[in-house]
Formats: C-alpha cells, sequence, structure tokens
C-alpha cells in the first residue's frame, strides 16, 4: 500500500513543480567576469536602442558601423575610427587604476626579463580591477574616433570659447585636458561617476563630487536610463542605486 500511494503523490508534486516553472521561468544570466564579456553583453541589452552615448549617432544590429548622417558627426582626422563603434568606459580605466600597484609597478613577469604594469598587469594580477573595468553601468557605445578624442579626460563645464565637435555638442581641452558633455547626458556621466565611487570606494575631489551632485540633481534620468539599469541588473545582478531609488520614487508618486 505504501507503495501505491507513493506514486500518486510524487506525480502531484512533479505536476506542480512545472506549472511552477511555467509562470517563473529561471533566468540564466550571468555577470561578466571581463572587459570582453561585458562588450558582448552590452551589445545585446543595447540591441534594441541603438544609438551612441554623446552624439545619438545610429549604428548597425552588429554594434560595428555608425550612420553618421543620423547625428551629424563630423570626423575630425581618424574616419575610419568615427565610422565604428567603440564601448567607452563613462569612467576611464585610470580614475581608479592608476593608484593600484599593478598600474604602477611592474609587478607582472612573463620571465626574468620580461615584466610589465599597467591595464594589462593589472587585468591578470587583480580580480578586483576586472570586475571593475566590466561593470556594465560604466560601459556605454561611442563614436570610436570621440573615445579617442575624449582619452581619459575629466569632465567639467569649458563655456563658450570652446567648439562643439560638429553638430555634436561634445567640447574638448585637450590642453587642460577636460571634456565637457553634451547638456542632456550630464545627468548620466554623474551617476556613472557616483556609483563607480559608491561601489569601488573610488575617489573623487571635492570638486568633482560637488559637480556630480549637481548634474545627478538638475537631470533626472529618462526612460532609457531606467530601463538600461534594469536590464544591467538582469546580467550583474545589482542597480545603480542614483538610478533605482529616483524610479522607485517616481513609482510612488504614481497615482
Amino acid at each position: 500500500m505504501r507503495h501505491t500511494a507513493y506514486w500518486p503523490l510524487n506525480k502531484r508534486f512533479w505536476l506542480f513543480l512545472f506549472i511552477l516553472c511555467l509562470g517563473f521561468p529561471v533566468l540564466s544570466a550571468e555577470a561578466p567576469r571581463n572587459f570582453s564579456q561585458a562588450k558582448r553583453i552590452a551589445k545585446r541589452i543595447h540591441q534594441d536602442h541603438r544609438r551612441t552615448f554623446y552624439c545619438d549617432c545610429r549604428y548597425d544590429k552588429h554594434a560595428k558601423k555608425v550612420d553618421l548622417k543620423t547625428c551629424g558627426y563630423q570626423a575630425q582626422k581618424d574616419k575610419r575610427r568615427a565610422r565604428r563603434i567603440e564601448w567607452e568606459h563613462i569612467v576611464p580605466v585610470s580614475a581608479w587604476g592608476q593608484s593600484l600597484p599593478c598600474w604602477k609597478n611592474a609587478i607582472c613577469c612573463k620571465d626574468k626579463d620580461l615584466c610589465y604594469k599597467g591595464r594589462k598587469c593589472c587585468r591578470a594580477s587583480d580580480p578586483n580591477f576586472a570586475k571593475m573595468e566590466a561593470d556594465l553601468h560604466n560601459l556605454v557605445p561611442a563614436v570610436g574616433e570621440l573615445n579617442g578624442l575624449r582619452s581619459n579626460y575629466r569632465f567639467g563645464v569649458l563655456g563658450q570659447k570652446y567648439k562643439t565637435v560638429g553638430a555634436c555638442q561634445m567640447k574638448v581641452d585637450p590642453v587642460a585636458r577636460r571634456v565637457e558633455p553634451p547638456f542632456k547626458k550630464r545627468g548620466m556621466v554623474a551617476r556613472a561617476y557616483l556609483y563607480m565611487a559608491e561601489t569601488y570606494g573610488m575617489p573623487l575631489s571635492d570638486a568633482q563630487w560637488q559637480l556630480f551632485t549637481a548634474w545627478n540633481k538638475e537631470h533626472p534620468p529618462g526612460a532609457w536610463e531606467i530601463e538600461r539599469d534594469h536590464r544591467i541588473a538582469h546580467y550583474q545582478g545589482n542597480h545603480n542605486t542614483y538610478i533605482l531609488h529616483y524610479a522607485e520614487k517616481q513609482e510612488v508618486a504614481k497615482p
């Protein structure tokens, strides 16, 4: 009798489990472990929003070629690089990497006479560096040439005397090593910096803190930035709290 009673119960259990799985599909997303993986995931995240970060240029479904006619971007020196997509760190890698021993000292060695330092060494020797470099909250598609022009310069306000890069409202001062992002991108720039500082303890100067705090308040996240944050959380497992808190307040405020 015990054997006969066991099977109906077992069948009911598996039927319940099957119905449960239909209603709640299992997520198979996995956080990127390195920059290469992060770029592949970023392509999927932006697949239905294929616009470059600073200039809003459209690009192809393979995330390779930029359609410069859609944004009025004018190549400065490198036309080939201007037509390709590059995945840019809003907060440059050097902003947190330059303080690390692996960045400053040649502690990575292929043999006794060939040692190296910098980004390559940090990737190989510091797991936390690799995690920061692969953080999707700090990664955006950009016009390749503009990524090069921006370099690792700090963000700020340059004023009227500086010209924009064509129709793209981006200003670059290579002498002072400063860049001014387009007005409508200032909030997202600020939230990337504040997130990296909060999440990884990246240092910010008092001037940077004041600037990004002001930009964050003056330029709240839009619908795409909020959606992008949710997609990143699906893969990476965490939100940018500066975006999430705003989104939650907006949801609460709805009638």
